[in-house]
């Protein structure tokens, strides 16, 4: 049987005190709005005891030596991929038999969680001192000069986000409760689109393989009316990141011939660029309308770049400076972005 609630000792000790003043069980009763039973356990321990407070339990009071909590608290600081079962494992072989529940609940007290591994570009030294030269050179820039671009890839069916559905534990593939799969996802299309604090620029599909004589087919259909389109001026700063196909030398004779200004850009930052924002935010929108063929999902593409409001562009780079000063925080390494 399950434990019932505990009565305060406030309580307890009316029962005590209504006894010693004559009282009787049921009229006790009826005024605490008890039943008589209680009542009569209550005087009955009091009488036993000489007190109405509990005594402490009767079940295991093992403790873990604060020594060996800080040393395994150490042990996963050191090494974050440890596993509980390596740690209960090096834990008994300090001398201290205990359960995985108590490793963890020791190491919940001390703010340490199980958690997903963020997925994050591998940084070099030298990465990490160009993405801090960058943060500092780059702090005052204005920001609204940029044509942020880039490319990326949507699979025709590749929302691998997980879904909870409601069942029953029999009922796990049952039809309705499945989550469809298809190799490849289906087929995919690959993107190209820039945008600015203004608004967004052409978004086109990039067919066949992306190479530096492709890539500078696009720019000359698209960069120049995207930075017409969105008034960008004389002075505005084109950004793109270090794919081969953006540093060949065709490409930066290509840009040197168009008199066009490119962002210096350090290796391994996607977290820099604004633009993956807005990749996760189309993605997300376009999935969610079902497309079928690869020029159903293009045209939904266009559609939903169109869609996204311009408050999401301004703000992206409004507040640019938060990745800098993230980068300068985490001196050159990985941030949240």
């Amino acid at each position: 049987m399950a434990k019932t609630r505990e009565h305060t000792i406030q309580v307890r000790q009316m029962c005590v005190d209504l006894h010693k003043s004559g009282n009787g069980y049921k009229k006790i009763a009826t005024r605490l709005n008890l039943p008589v039973s209680t009542v009569r356990g209550i005087i009955k321990k009091f009488k036993t005891t000489g007190t109405v407070t509990n005594k402490a339990g009767r079940g295991p009071k093992f403790i873990l030596p604060q020594r060996t909590v800080r040393r395994m608290v150490r042990e996963v600081k050191k090494s974050p991929k440890l596993t509980v079962t390596e740690l209960h494992q090096r834990v008994a072989s300090w001398g201290h038999k205990v359960s995985k529940t108590t490793i963890r609940r020791f190491l919940h007290a001390n703010k340490l969680f199980g958690r997903h591994a963020r997925k994050k570009p591998f940084l070099t030294n030298t990465h990490k001192r160009k993405r801090l030269e960058f943060a500092k050179r780059h702090w005052d820039f204005n920001w609204d000069r940029v044509l942020w671009s880039d490319e990326t890839k949507i699979e025709l069916f590749g929302n691998k986000n997980s879904k909870w559905v409601w069942r029953k534990t029999k009922d796990e593939y049952a039809e309705k409760h499945l989550m469809p799969t298809v190799k490849y996802g289906g087929g995919s299309v690959m993107l190209w689109a820039c945008f600015s604090s203004k608004g967004p620029g052409n978004l086109v599909r990039v067919h066949g393989i992306m190479n530096a004589l492709n890539y500078q087919d696009i720019l000359n259909k698209n960069l120049m009316a995207s930075a017409r389109k969105l008034k960008m001026g004389r002075h505005w700063v084109f950004q793109q990141d270090n794919d081969p196909k953006h540093v060949a030398k065709s490409t930066q004779k290509w840009f040197s011939s168009h008199k066009l200004k490119v962002l210096p850009w350090p290796s391994q930052s996607p977290d820099l660029n604004p633009i993956e924002n807005l990749w996760g935010e189309l993605k997300k929108r376009v999935h969610k309308r079902g497309p079928r063929t690869l020029d159903d999902l293009e045209r939904l593409c266009k559609e939903e770049w169109s869609k996204i409001p311009l408050s999401v562009f301004s703000n992206l780079v409004k507040c640019y400076r938060r990745r800098l000063s993230a980068v300068l925080l985490a001196k050159g390494g990985c941030t949240k972005y």
